[in-house]
């Protein structure tokens, strides 16, 4: 099999990932081609194979990072948010989940991080995850739950052994999930619901930490996806990948950034990666939950675990 084609699977394969707080890519351009028909004589990722040939690689560098957003239904709030520390070179991935209800002051006011998006784009965002981590952002990545839901079910499906029956029904953001405990195949509305999930609508119900339960689920989620999913078979959907992307996925990526990955990276393999999440605790302010992450041991974490050295 081609190995430039291989390379291409793995961005659309990254690319969910980072959806719900995993991995990060390097490879999709988001450009518009005149011309350019899905299936047809001239498809995306032919395209695409054409514009690296022409490229020239940018310097070399070792650890990069990108900010990964997960829209929700309306697309004014990220219901995900995830800063990916990547080194390709070496196939590490370190990954920071901040929780959405974090609390954040813009403008002289106190709001939670994930109406960000619907105030100010995705450089609100990217603002204010840097002013947070200390970490420069390089590149975003911005995906719909559409996105998700159409590739988990072009990949077939993703096996999760789900911990509990988890029930909840929200009619205003037409929201509702029905999934019973134990081992089974999700496809793309089931793995929505199953990354969605924090709480039931009965008292008890849900995860004992709120959203940091529902963080720690999406990333088993995602480790069960990179075992499940980045396999050679797995090639023959680059095209549909790609053409699903470029309806529902936003990023400042660009061609140039995919012919260093491609020059750089000698193995298609699956990445070491590690999770963590934002410091900090939960509290009721002004008739609303929020939370608060802790500057100090945020900085600690960053300084032991997160590098940048371009």
């Amino acid at each position: 099999m081609n190995f430039r084609k291989g390379i291409l699977y793995i961005c659309v394969v990254f690319s969910l990932i980072l959806f719900i707080q995993g991995i990060y890519t390097l490879l999709f351009a988001e450009e518009e081609y005149s011309g350019t028909k899905f299936g047809g004589e001239y498809n995306f990722v032919e395209i695409v194979k054409r514009k690296i040939d022409e490229e020239e690689p940018k310097n070399t560098i070792s650890y990069i990072n990108v900010l990964v957003l997960g829209l929700d239904d309306d697309e004014t709030r990220s219901d995900v948010i995830a800063l990916i520390n990547y080194n390709p070179i070496e196939s590490k991935m370190k990954i920071l989940s901040i929780a959405r209800d974090t609390r954040v002051r813009v403008n002289g006011k106190y709001t939670k991080i994930n109406s960000l998006i619907g105030k100010g784009g995705e450089k609100l965002v990217v603002d204010m995850v840097e002013e947070i981590t200390g970490l420069p952002i390089d590149y975003y990545i911005t995906l719909n739950f559409k996105g998700f839901r159409e590739i988990v079910d072009i990949l077939g499906g993703v096996e999760i052994d789900v911990p509990f029956d988890m029930d909840y029904d929200d009619p205003y953001q037409n929201l509702h999930i029905h999934l019973k405990k134990g081992k089974q195949v999700l496809d793309g509305k089931k793995a929505e619901e199953f990354v969605r999930y924090r709480k039931g609508n009965h008292s008890g119900e849900g995860y004992e930490d709120g959203d940091l339960g529902r963080i720690k689920m999406q990333q088993l989620f995602i480790e069960e996806f990179v075992k499940q999913k980045l396999k050679l078979k797995y090639l023959l959907k680059a095209d549909e990948i790609f053409y699903t992307l470029k309806k529902n996925m936003r990023t400042n990526i660009e061609i140039g950034d995919i012919r260093y990955f491609i020059k750089n990276v000698k193995n298609i393999k699956t990445p070491a990666i590690e999770g963590y999440t934002l410091p900090g605790y939960s509290r009721y302010i002004g008739s609303q939950w929020f939370y608060i992450y802790n500057k100090k041991e945020t900085k600690k974490l960053i300084e032991e675990n997160f590098r940048y050295d371009n």
